[in-house]
């Protein structure tokens, strides 16, 4: 393999794809990237087993070719050379060497018949999507799913298939998150209503999803997606990713929302992201408690906290309240904090029937119209 590359447009290739490598012991080859050629340009790939990166980058290609090399040296070394050098790259007896105008490196190769081999998709892509968009509805809801794989669906996302829009749901057991995302004519395949016919959900690895909202930075990307058999692919501009699909049942979370709440809140979110913030610092290291006050007068609410090590903490915000009774409800303040963070509108809405039941959180439009297209839920803390 020979080529020419400028250093700044190998160097983001290869941090793209290095990010997904991970340690793995046992096969010291997941350690390393695949370069090589293919029509004219240079390819980059890497892989842990669970997901799988195939990258692009622009190269004048003078001899064909394919090497296998440390991921974590071939970034670091790239990331020394300034924009604008022209890399020379050539590999010989299984070494690669980088030539510019700073000096040469070598780094050492491995065979590459020992590297995995990455999927590509065998048919159309069945979907596409505007990337801005769906990197601001997966950041709503992947601080949702859960981190523990004792139950290995819920640290996916649900993907919910329908003939006019994708649903998207992210669930730990204690909070729950959803969006939804309109679909037009120009956004689905020919395959996509035969598809979703016999497939209407899957679930995706929130692992995945984040290295691939991480890779979105350009307004007009389109995300491409194609579904194959226990898989799924991403294209993103110059990009592919692969991964596994969660094999499991989701479960039926709409069964446990309830369709009414008989009290609600409207509130700044300023306001009440603030006084979070504060009392989190003197809420307890082990429960994290952060209690909402709401008195039946109506116009106000009590943010409350207190720990042993750091002391107590009352903040008074105004609010306008629809309630039964006095009610308190306590909240883990990480919980709250996420779920503040996903909503953006100025004043917010929150719903709920009793102290101990699910607490809705959305945003509220003009008028004190809510978002249908969005909804976070925690549940609160029995104290």
């Amino acid at each position: 393999m020979k080529l020419v590359s400028l250093s700044e447009n190998i160097r983001k290739t290869v941090l793209t794809a290095e990010k997904i490598i991970g340690k793995n012991l046992s096969l010291p080859i997941l350690s390393n990237i695949l370069l090589e050629t293919e029509k004219g340009q240079l390819k980059i790939l890497a892989t842990n087993l669970e997901i799988g990166i195939v990258c692009f980058t622009r190269a004048k290609i003078e001899k064909e070719g394919k090497i296998a090399v440390p991921g974590r040296v071939l970034g670091s070394y790239l990331s020394t050379l300034s924009d604008g050098l022209r890399v020379n790259i050539e590999d010989k007896n299984k070494t690669l060497y980088l030539t510019s105008e700073s000096g040469q490196v070598a780094i050492k190769g491995f065979d590459t018949k020992d590297f995995p081999i990455i999927p590509r998709p065998q048919s159309e892509h069945l979907f596409e999507v505007d990337g801005y968009i769906l990197q601001k509805m997966m950041s709503k809801i992947l601080v949702c799913s859960a981190i523990s794989e004792t139950r290995q669906e819920l640290t996916g996302v649900y993907f919910g298939l329908k003939e006019k829009e994708l649903v998207f749901a992210a669930t730990d057991s204690f909070r729950l998150a959803e969006v939804c995302l309109k679909l037009g004519k120009d956004d689905i395949a020919a395959d996509y209503p035969k598809f979703i016919s016999k497939n209407p959900a899957i679930i995706v690895p929130s692992k995945t999803l984040q290295e691939v909202i991480k890779n979105i930075d350009n307004e007009n990307s389109r995300v491409k997606v194609y579904i194959g058999e226990n898989q799924i692919f991403f294209e993103v501009d110059s990009i592919l990713f692969v991964s596994r699909l969660i094999d499991g049942k989701y479960p039926e979370y709409r069964q446990v929302i309830p369709r009414d709440f008989s009290s609600s809140v409207f509130v700044n979110r300023e306001n009440l992201s603030k006084a979070v913030r504060t009392a989190s610092i003197f809420s307890d290291s082990k429960s994290r408690e952060v209690k909402f006050h709401i008195k039946e007068s109506g116009n106000k609410m009590v943010i409350k906290s207190q720990s042993v090590e750091t002391g107590e903490s009352i903040i008074k915000i105004p609010c306008q309240a629809k309630i039964k009774k006095e009610t308190v409800i306590s909240f883990n303040n990480r919980y709250l904090t996420d779920a503040l963070n996903s909503l953006s509108s100025e004043m917010i809405y929150i719903g709920f029937n009793d102290n101990f039941g699910p607490v809705i959180f959305r945003e509220v439009q003009k008028e004190k119209e809510l978002d249908k297209n969005h909804f976070h839920i925690i549940m609160p803390i029995r104290s």
